[in-house]
């Protein structure tokens, strides 16, 4: 402002000087009319004082403003007056134009060099702020990082786990996806077997009713012909009853040539002597010291069994005399049975059998007894055990096993266990293991705690017999997993 206020006391002097020395002049010459004229520039407006035309008539002024005195009284031309008048405004008016010149100067000048300062001290005042404003948005900014980051890591561990997830979920739906597809693929072979297996049972299904009809077609075939033989038959008893009446003595002689040739045909091809049911011996030993020292097949009345028992007599084996109750051969008997099975007896006499748990009581009950077991391996080795006391107890004692005074060349320990083992089968556990060696061995024994012997397990042919737990064996012999080609288990009277 003071700098304006300089600019116009500058221009006011300037347009005094201007204006007139002879103001004194038109002062005293009376009271002439003023213009004033006004100059805007930006925000500053600025006020000039000019005299009016009509106050300079009096007179022709000079350079200064005076009026020539010498011309005073003489009437001035009209023309050159106002050319004088027009000359001296305009060269008042370029002065004042000069000194706006250089005042507008002065003022952009100074005013530029305080805008300079007031701009720069509002951008000092703005860059404090702005680097507060900075500082705190960068306070902030690295707080809102952090969070962020914090935020990143348990969006990316989500994310992680969301995708093991995935991956497990896409592999767990790939593996059902397999295992439908297979499953879908076993079912469509199943339902065409199924629908080959209709087939096949609607063909056979017409096979059948086109042999049922057959069959019926042919038990009436049948039927009439038992009738037809049937009145033959009858025909033929009444005439062999006639011829029987009339030759009963040829009769007579013909059953006892046939008896006679039937003896012979079963001596011949069993090598067994079967005795007259006159003859009755307790034992093998008995019918040996009869006579009868053929081996083979002969009927015995041990003790109180109402009917007679077909049993094998070895009368050559260490003198004969020896009642067999057991022998494989060539695993032609099964011997996977069950306790009624081991107590009456299966199988053949002949051949492979197990003469019965109870005749072998009865027996065993009525003397004192020795056991010789037989044995023989697929190397063709045959030795032999034996036990010089050997007795079984009932039924109700579960045909327990007593024995003693062991000898032999088929281990130097016995196989059989001697301290009253109870007999086992399939569906009668009497063993002394918590399992069920029946059923884990197979056959019937006296298993003890599945013991060291068995010689009613699997029979195994030749190429197949090791490694063997459930087959024939005898462990002091060939071990626990050798199974052996044939037994043969015998018992004759101690004192024989």
């Amino acid at each position: 402002m003071r700098l304006v206020v300089l600019g116009l006391s500058l221009l006011v002097a300037g347009t005094a000087a201007g204006a007139g020395g002879g103001g004194g002049g038109q002062r005293r010459g009376g009271e002439g009319r003023k213009r004033l004229h006004r100059v805007q520039h930006g925000h500053c407006s600025y006020t000039f004082i000019l005299p009016e035309v009509e106050s300079c008539r009096g007179g022709s002024p000079d350079q200064y403003g005076n009026i020539n005195v010498a011309q005073r009284d003489a009437p001035p031309p009209e023309r050159e007056w106002s050319a004088q008048k027009l000359q001296h405004l305009e060269s008042t008016m370029e002065n004042n134009t000069q000194w706006l010149q250089k005042l507008e100067n002065y003022i952009q000048e100074n005013i530029k060099s305080e805008m300079v300062q007031i701009q720069a001290h509002a951008v000092h005042n703005q860059t404090a702020t702005m680097l507060e404003i900075g500082t705190n948005l960068l306070t902030q900014t690295a707080e809102q990082t952090r969070k962020l980051n914090v935020v990143e890591a348990q969006v990316m561990n989500q994310t992680s786990r969301i995708e093991i997830q995935l991956l497990e979920n896409s592999l767990s739906t790939n593996k059902l996806e397999k295992e439908l597809l297979m499953q879908v693929t076993e079912i469509s072979k199943l339902q065409d077997k199924n629908s080959r297996l209709e087939k096949k049972v609607q063909v056979l299904e017409s096979r059948q009713r086109t042999e049922l009809e057959d069959m019926r077609e042919e038990k009436e075939r049948l039927q009439d012909l038992v009738a037809r033989q049937t009145a033959s038959i009858e025909a033929l008893e009444r005439q062999l009853h006639t011829a029987s009446t009339n030759n009963s003595l040829l009769q007579r002689q013909q059953q006892q040539l046939m008896d006679s040739v039937h003896t012979l045909i079963s001596m011949l091809s069993t090598g067994s002597v079967p005795l007259p049911r006159e003859q009755k011996f307790r034992d093998c030993a008995e019918a040996f010291k009869a006579g009868n020292n053929i081996s083979g097949v002969y009927y015995l009345h041990i003790g109180n069994m109402t009917e007679p028992t077909k049993a094998f007599c070895d009368m050559e084996t260490s003198g004969g005399g020896w009642t067999v109750f057991q022998r494989r051969v060539n695993g032609s008997v099964d011997f996977q049975r069950t306790w009624r099975e081991y107590k009456m007896g299966f199988g053949d006499p002949a051949g492979e059998h197990w003469l019965g748990n109870e005749a072998v009581y009865q027996m065993t009950n009525q003397a004192q007894y020795t056991l010789r077991v037989e044995l023989k391996d697929w190397e063709g080795n045959a030795p032999y055990s034996q036990y010089e006391k050997f007795q079984l107890g009932s039924e109700k004692q579960q045909y327990r096993l007593f024995l003693r005074g062991y000898s032999g060349t088929a281990g130097h320990q016995s196989s059989l266990t001697s301290h009253g083992t109870g007999f086992s089968t399939r569906d009668s556990d009497n063993d002394n293991c918590l399992c069920k060696c029946a059923l884990m061995l197979t056959g019937g024994w006296w298993f003890d705690a599945c013991g060291l012997s068995n010689l009613n397990g699997m029979y195994y042919t030749v190429g197949h017999n090791i490694r063997k737990l459930n087959g024939i064996k005898w462990h002091h012999f060939r071990g626990p997993s050798y199974s052996l080609r044939a037994t043969a288990m015998m018992i004759r009277p101690s004192d024989f």
